[in-house]
């Protein structure tokens, strides 16, 4: 399962080359064919990214079904078995682009990114009556669920935090159930994924920030430029509608546009 790892920072993500270079599948040969192809992990969560037909389809696939309808588009979900092998899947021509994925330096040689479709900022999490955390000493006194090798992960070993305060679990659910049942004091996960939590348990709460800011964005091929300044221009017009601050709170909370706002949200 890959639940909550769209933002992990997966180091193996080689290239598979069709026909000795990268496979191309450009704006104009998109819609020649009729089809949106996007490629998602197996394990989303269904309220980012429902890999079945409905009408709550999830906040990304219901942005990204918007720019689909847009552009007369059939919109077909290419499921990836293994994270790991997403990037891979798209270079060699899989899907058109890739959801569910942050934007870092690392995948930027490998792929062009869209711009940002939400911050992506870890925080740490807690579950009341437990207090939330502020501070980096309480931090370093707490037991900490955490998926190991993720950017959660390398947030806590960027803070200081040892082996011997954590309890690796598998996916966020098992974070947040860790914390729940006292077999961790907290979390550490991104802001979109403890708003989705929060949606399921309202006890959660978002204490203080570690690690440096990211975005949220989707991955295309280099060889695509028409691709990304579409899906860019799509975005830029959906945020300047009311049709944003709508799907933030349908998806997210009440309150989403302001936490996403104090996470950069721009």
């Amino acid at each position: 399962m890959f639940r909550g790892l769209r933002r992990a920072s997966w180091v193996a993500l080689l290239p598979i080359l069709v026909g000795g270079r990268e496979a191309s599948a450009d704006f104009n040969e998109i819609a020649a064919r009729g089809s949106l192809r996007v490629l998602v992990g197996l394990g989303e969560d269904a309220a980012w990214f429902d890999l079945k037909d409905g009408d709550t389809p999830g906040f990304e696939r219901e942005v990204l079904e918007g720019f689909a309808r847009v552009h007369k588009l059939r919109f077909e979900v290419v499921p990836v078995e293994r994270w790991e092998d997403a990037i891979p899947q798209l270079l060699q021509g899989s899907g058109d682009l890739l959801a569910g994925v942050n934007d870092t330096p690392a995948r930027r040689r490998r792929v062009d990114f869209t711009a940002e479709l939400l911050p992506a900022r870890n925080v740490v999490v807690t579950r009341r009556p437990q207090g939330r955390i502020l501070r980096v000493e309480d931090l370093r006194a707490s037991r900490l669920a955490v998926v190991p090798h993720t950017t959660w992960a390398e947030a806590l070993d960027s803070a200081g935090i040892p082996p011997s305060r954590r309890v690796a679990v598998d996916d966020v659910v098992a974070a947040v159930e860790a914390v729940r049942t006292g077999r961790a004091t907290a979390t550490v996960t991104d802001v979109l994924d403890f708003l989705l939590q929060r949606r399921r348990d309202g006890e959660l709460e978002a204490g203080m920030e570690l690690g440096a800011a990211s975005s949220s964005a989707w991955a295309v091929r280099k060889t695509d430029p028409q691709l990304r300044q579409a899906l860019d221009g799509y975005l830029a017009a959906l945020r300047g509608s009311p049709n944003w601050s709508r799907l933030l709170v349908k998806y997210f909370g009440e309150d989403a546009p302001a936490v996403l706002g104090r996470a950069g949200l721009r």
